[in-house]
């Protein structure tokens, strides 16, 4: 019985791309949960209160635009990403990677909260 010898020289071009497609959907999503932490309105504390300071208490919708291209961007990579982990899984022991499904589930949900919330104070 021969045994199958393998052959593969490492990842190809289209595995670096799908890992990097991840980590362009991760590092992208990050940040617009940054953003919209500094985006959010102020809550008042005993402090704001004891020392009368004014606080914001909209959405800075010029953070929101950021926000907004981030989660487009975390979108489009997740998609890209997952239409060439379809194209490239071939083997039994390929596998989808999860972590592109979430961030991709993560971002649509909150464009449409983006839109929602636009749509609000417009």
């Amino acid at each position: 019985m021969a045994r199958k010898i393998d052959r593969r020289q490492g990842p190809d071009l289209w595995i670096k791309l799908l890992t990097w497609s991840g980590l362009l959907s991760g590092v992208s999503l990050v940040a617009a949960l940054f953003i919209t932490a500094v985006a959010k309105p102020e809550i008042e504390t005993f402090f704001d209160r004891f020392y009368d300071l004014r606080l914001r208490r909209s959405w800075d919708l010029e953070l929101m635009q950021y926000l907004f291209y981030l989660l487009l961007l975390c979108f489009f990579s997740s998609i890209g990403g997952l239409i060439i982990n379809s194209k490239r899984k071939r083997r039994k022991e390929d596998h989808t990677r999860a972590s592109l499904i979430v961030m991709l589930c993560i971002s649509i949900f909150g464009l449409v909260q983006y839109l929602i919330l636009v749509n609000k104070y417009n």
